[in-house]
């Protein structure tokens, strides 16, 4: 693991250009049994700073490249936010809380839904601009769990 001095600096726009290499990757068949074989991750690692030269921070690795997709994986915290009956998320106003009550609600389930990673806070009233990429790549990433039918 690197440490705090090695670690990648990631701006939105990197994201953005390393989720649309990932999906140009699998919708050309690259994709091997849900995930990218390291071949890939060493070219997404390559492709980057290709477009962008001026990186802050070391330049990305493949295991880098791989960690930041599962981090940014809020995907799974929409999915589990939609699973709760009457629950409201659009990917122009996020989950578009207006009024107290919505609120409260809100803080509630992120008490409840503290595992690491979890940045629902960021999108309480706007989308997030890598939700149709990481639908593309993860398409079956739904609310899952022991009591799911």
């Amino acid at each position: 693991m690197p440490t705090n001095k090695d670690q990648a600096h990631w701006t939105d726009e990197e994201k953005e250009a390393l989720i649309s290499f990932l999906v140009e990757q699998k919708i050309s068949s690259k994709m091997g049994d849900g995930s990218f074989k390291t071949a890939i991750w060493n070219a997404a690692a390559t492709h980057l700073p290709e477009r962008f030269p001026n990186q802050k921070g070391p330049m990305k690795t493949a295991e880098m490249c791989k960690g930041k997709v599962t981090s940014v994986s809020i995907h799974s915290y929409i999915n589990l936010w939609c699973a709760h009956s009457g629950k409201h998320w659009d990917n122009s106003n996020g989950v578009n809380i207006a009024m107290e009550d919505e609120e409260k609600d809100f803080q509630d389930w992120m008490g409840v839904c503290t595992r690491p990673g979890n940045s629902m806070h960021l999108f309480k009233n706007s989308g997030w601009s890598l939700l149709e990429g990481m639908e593309v790549l993860f398409p079956n990433d739904q609310a899952r769990g022991t009591h799911m039918y």
